[in-house]
């Protein structure tokens, strides 16, 4: 017998790109897994649980909610009197409810949210649009892609506001 004809190299430590790629893979298999298993229980005839739906923010008028401190948000307001703003606005909601369903918008336009590509006011209008929307055959979750892409949309916004 000879040698193998492989050769064996230890496994290298993670880099901290590397474990931000691992954790990003992970979250996304989650997501599919949920998928799958909601879509086997419709398939099965059984009842589909869904996570319940945030209770909306009570805030006094009076008091507005402080942003963060030197919080810069990519789209901080949307002009609704131009309508090149409201047909990207109508394009990108149903982008986004093609990806998750009217099940996961909320979570995606709180996630824009806490990582300030959007503000309260936008988020606002976001989640309006979309209550008055129906779009067939989400796929239940986004991908990094698909988060590009709502940059994209935001880039958009803010061109037709110029």
């Amino acid at each position: 017998m000879g040698a193998p004809k492989f050769s064996f190299t230890p496994p290298q430590p993670f880099r901290n790109d590397d474990l931000s790629v691992v954790l990003a893979k992970l979250e996304s298999l989650e997501r599919e897994i949920i998928f799958i298993k909601r879509k086997l229980a419709e398939l099965e005839g059984k009842p589909v649980a869904r996570p319940p739906a945030p209770a909306p923010k009570v805030v006094p008028k009076d008091r507005p909610i402080p942003a963060a401190a030197g919080a810069v948000y990519l789209l901080d307001h949307v002009d609704l009197g131009n309508v090149r703003v409201i047909e990207t606005l109508i394009d990108w909601v149903q982008f986004l409810l093609s990806k998750v369903g009217q099940e996961g918008i909320d979570d995606v336009i709180q996630y824009y949210q806490e990582i300030n590509w959007i503000t309260e006011d936008v988020a606002n209008i976001l989640r309006s649009y979309a209550r008055g929307m129906r779009v067939e055959g989400s796929q239940g979750y986004m991908m990094p892609e698909d988060h590009a892409k709502s940059l994209d949309y935001i880039t958009r916004i803010k061109e037709a506001m110029k």
